[in-house]
């Protein structure tokens, strides 16, 4: 049996936030759809409440945006809710949007295009952190990928 531990810093914590100090991250690239999976997410809160809370990251015009949740929000706002649980979580906008992105990648049924999006967006945003020009990160990325020697050595 292994362990559960807890990824959150030590000084995250959930807090309860009211819908309206919530948005929608900047150009998030996945729809928010009335799919068979959001009725099972809807039955599921129905029933046990938010069970997971949303991740969200201040912004300086006093509300927060989403980072992962934005399905869960979505489908408590039409259940009727004023408020739901969050973690609050200080980043740099590059990381917001690579966590963005990592977080929303793992669902089943998300279109190519939205894929595609999410990783230019991710990719823009590693690229940017890096400083580096879009050449130069393109370069390094396929040589990596393109070389199975290199692969396994720096990992």
């Amino acid at each position: 049996m292994t362990e559960k531990t807890d990824i959150r810093d030590s000084d995250e914590k959930v807090v309860e936030i009211e819908m309206e100090r919530l948005r929608t991250f900047t150009n998030h690239p996945f729809k928010v759809i009335g799919d068979s999976q959001m009725i099972e997410l809807q039955d599921s809160i129905k029933k046990y409440g938010v069970l997971n809370p949303l991740i969200v990251w201040p912004r300086k015009e006093g509300y927060y945006e989403i980072i992962s949740g934005h399905r869960r929000k979505y489908v408590a706002e039409r259940l009727g809710y004023k408020k739901i649980p969050v973690i609050i979580r200080m980043m740099q906008d590059h990381e917001a949007v690579v966590t963005m992105v990592d977080s929303n990648l793992q669902r089943g049924q998300i279109t190519p295009s939205e894929k595609a999006y999410a990783y230019k967006m991710k990719y823009d945003a590693i690229k940017k952190k890096a400083g580096r020009k879009n050449r130069y990160v393109l370069y390094c990325v396929k040589r990596y990928v393109n070389c199975p020697l290199c692969q396994g050595h720096f990992e």
